[in-house]
């Protein structure tokens, strides 16, 4: 159905709109696992970002903007009239006949109970947003029966609904992050909790177990509750004061995307009180957001990043639920318009979302998308953006796949938390977009038995250069050695100051992490340390932070073979103080990796510092350092002549495995100073290992040439983007490993090569570029 054909239809007979309203049957019911060990009190409202970098559209308006009109600003948006709201219904509409009565004697509150008859009786989709513990980024749209389903078959989280629901009786509320706040007789809305704080608590994610609360009983009181905060915060919503002067509280962007889908899912359940001025409030209160909402998205055009995203979600939404409103096809038509545009521009083809964080932006704004389908098939709007949404977000099912870890973890990259992957948004996606490995992913990585039996997905390890993240992994067992490598574009605030830098998982343990962000924004160490160069595993030049807004991974090489995959990148970020760097990466799959760093410096006397940041307790082990308890990680850098520091520093914990918790964590840095026109090299082997460790040996034998020994094998590992030539070996691959037992050659991987040779003996040829392993003929 065409916009116009959506809003005539709404004109010409309402029922005939509803009639077809229905939810699809791929929203399943059943037991969808919770996976994150969640404090009660924990209220993730994570998409306050770093302000104010993401203001500049409410900051600074465009001149056509009717927001910067004081006089519209006030009556058509923050103190609508009775008159006002009544000539913005299309009251000819047949089922309003009694509202235009009494608004043409000019009686409001009969008006008002007209329309409460009016929307008791209107056919129309009933829907709620069901999250686990209040995590805004597990929001999933259901129907009433789903959502009871949801929460009956998981007894703990049924358990912490009701009880939330019932400290909010008594006006006890988890405002924002940890913090709650028992607030007496009555809530005030303008209470301070903290710069960020404060925005999220009027986001009202803390309402939500009311509505579930009521869906699990049967009782009103939840929703008489709900009622009273809402009017309460009514009364108070126009004195709220904004902690940042350029940026309101109540009249921005990501408030209005979710504080009003909260109001939504409340109107639509059936409050047998509910007075005519709760019915005049909120019809002023979406008539007002979607009017602001409007003007913001029309005059500002398209911004990337996930403000607008949720906005337009808002405005969509409620152009779909009060098509009784006169400006309803404009809304709805621009706010598509808006989602088309992201739809195309901030989704990498990979699948990856433009913020970068794989788990708070990519979800929360993913979801987005995947509930605003659920909303356009409900209502009968426009299928063809149903049917490109339902065709094109299936990739990010496949590129967190690929991404997580094999604990199940989604990696705390940016201004990503870590925590287990949602398995109920896993499920979802599997069923919605039909990837059965999903299935089989949620029984090996998340413990989760799956409805449907499936295969594992045909790959391991991945190269996205289009998100800038390559992932190498052994397997697709908890078991699995698993790298992540990060070196995507700068995407605004949410982007911290780290290039070509990696985590590392093994044996089922995190031992190499990014720091992630702390609980919130809020936090004292969210700049200086959490988004700093130096709390991550890279090499930062006097521990001063790279320049990072033009910056992302240049000269990018990836090569795979069946028993090793290697990754390649340069970056300019200390351009500014003439270093240039150089990261090549092999994976010798299922034993270790070597991480060889070439920099080279126009300076003398810089500071090179080689950060590895673990969650394990590191010890001096010879010219390294190794984990304390098994599993481990060996850290062995091949020139013995460098320097060590030690220390420790803030991340997103690993041993509590739910967004927002921290932990203190062990961190080493291998130091060299620069000298003007020369390159510095480090060459770190990585060896995990499950049980004891092994004995190992690393050196640096030339420029290109590591050895990395163990027992009696030898692995000779030559790193060149040119041709290599020494004593023994000449290839023109990017590189090459050369096996050796007891010191006879017995294979070789290369990468991207068409020729190797040993002591003069041409080994394999090829006419064309190839990657390869073969065993070495004698």
């Amino acid at each position: 159905m065409t916009n116009m054909a959506y809003k005539t239809a709404s004109s010409q007979s309402f029922q005939r709109v509803y009639s077809a309203v229905r939810f699809n049957g791929w929203l399943r019911s059943g037991q969808l696992e919770s996976t994150m060990c969640v404090p009660a009190f924990l209220v993730l409202l994570l998409l306050v970002s770093a302000l104010p970098s993401r203001m500049f559209a409410q900051r600074s308006l465009s001149a056509h903007s009717r927001l910067n009109d004081v006089a519209y600003l006030e009556k058509s948006i923050k103190a609508i009239s009775d008159s006002n709201v009544f000539s913005s219904i299309e009251l000819p509409l047949a089922a309003l006949a009694s509202v235009q009565t009494a608004v043409r004697r000019g009686d409001s509150p009969a008006a008002y109970r007209a329309w409460s008859q009016y929307w008791e009786c209107k056919p129309q989709p009933k829907y709620v947003s069901q999250s686990y513990r209040l995590l805004i980024d597990t929001d999933l749209l259901m129907t009433y029966d789903e959502a009871r389903s949801y929460v009956e078959s998981r007894p703990e989280e049924k358990e912490s609904t009701l009880v939330r629901a019932n400290l909010l009786l008594n006006n006890v509320l988890h405002a924002w992050g940890n913090t709650v706040i028992e607030f007496g007789p009555s809530v005030d809305f303008n209470k301070e909790i903290g710069q960020s704080g404060k925005y999220g608590f009027h986001y009202w994610i803390w309402s939500r177990p009311l509505n579930t609360a009521y869906l699990l009983t049967g009782d009103q009181k939840y929703l008489a509750k709900f009622d009273e905060l809402f009017n309460r915060w009514y009364e108070q919503r126009n004195l709220i004061t904004r902690p940042i002067p350029e940026l309101d509280v109540v009249y921005y962007e990501l408030g209005l995307g979710g504080r009003n889908r909260m109001f939504i899912e409340h109107y639509l359940m059936p409050f047998e009180k509910r007075t005519w001025q709760t019915h005049e409030r909120m019809l002023k209160t979406v008539l007002g957001a979607a009017r602001w909402l409007y003007e913001l998205e029309k005059w500002e055009g398209y911004r990337s990043g996930n403000w607008q995203s949720h906005g337009s979600y808002m405005l969509a939404q409620i152009a779909m639920v009060f098509p009784e409103f006169k400006e309803s096809t404009q809304w709805l038509d621009l706010a598509l318009q808006r989602i088309e545009e992201h739809l195309n521009q901030d989704w990498f083809e990979d699948g990856g979302h433009s913020a970068r964080a794989p788990r708070n932006y990519t979800l929360a704004t993913y979801l987005t998308y995947r509930n605003l389908y659920v909303l356009l098939t409900s209502y009968g709007v426009r299928r063809d953006l149903a049917d490109r949404i339902r065709s094109s977000m299936g990739k990010t099912i496949d590129w967190w796949i690929t991404m997580m870890a094999p604990t199940g973890e989604v990696p705390a990259i940016n201004d990503s938390h870590r925590g287990l992957f949602p398995s109920h948004i896993l499920r979802d996606g599997a069923l919605f977009f039909g990837i059965p490995e999903a299935n089989a992913i949620l029984k090996n990585l998340l413990g989760v038995n799956a409805q449907r039996p499936s295969a594992l997905p045909t790959y391991t390890s991945r190269h996205m250069p289009a998100s800038g993240f390559t992932v190498m992994r052994s397997d697709w067992t908890r078991e699995a050695r698993y790298m992540n490598i990060n070196y995507g574009k700068w995407n605004g605030s949410h982007t911290h100051n780290d290039m070509l830098d990696f985590e590392i998982y093994a044996y089922g343990k995190a031992l190499a992490v990014d720091a992630g962000i702390g609980m919130t924004y809020d936090d004292s160490l969210y700049v200086p340390w959490y988004k700093s160069s130096k709390a991550h595993n890279m090499v930062v030049v006097n521990d001063l932070n790279m320049d990072r807004e033009r910056v992302e991974g240049e000269r990018i090489r990836w090569g795979e073979t069946g028993s090793l995959n290697y990754f390649a990148g340069e970056h300019r970020g200390y351009a500014r103080l003439g270093v240039h760097h150089q990261r090549q990466i092999a994976f010798v799959k299922g034993t270790y990796w070597i991480i060889f760093d070439h920099i080279e410096s126009s300076n003398d006397g810089d500071t090179l510092s080689w950060y590895f940041h673990s969650p394990t307790t590191l010890i001096r082990n010879g010219n390294g350092f190794r984990s304390a308890e098994a599993p481990g990680i060996l850290v062995l850098p091949a020139d013995g002549q460098v320097k060590t520091k030690i220390g420790k520093g803030m991340a997103a914990s690993t041993d509590h495995l739910w967004p927002g918790k921290t932990q203190e964590i062990d961190w080493i840095s291998f130091d060299q100073m620069t000298k003007a026109g020369s390159t510095r090299q480090f060459a770190v082997l990585l060896y995990p290992y499950r049980e004891a460790l092994p004995s190992v040996d690393c050196s640096l034998l030339a420029a290109d040439h590591v050895r990395v020994v163990t027992n009696n094998v030898t692995h000779d590992l030559y790193f060149s983007a040119n041709q290599s030539s020494g004593k023994d070996v000449r290839t023109d691959a990017a590189f090459l490993l050369l096996e050796k037992i007891d010191g006879t050659p017995v294979r070789f991987s290369l990468v991207e090569g068409t020729y190797f040779s040993y002591r003069g003996v041409e080994v394999w040829r090829s006419a064309a570029i190839q990657s390869v392993d073969r065993q070495f003929k004698h």
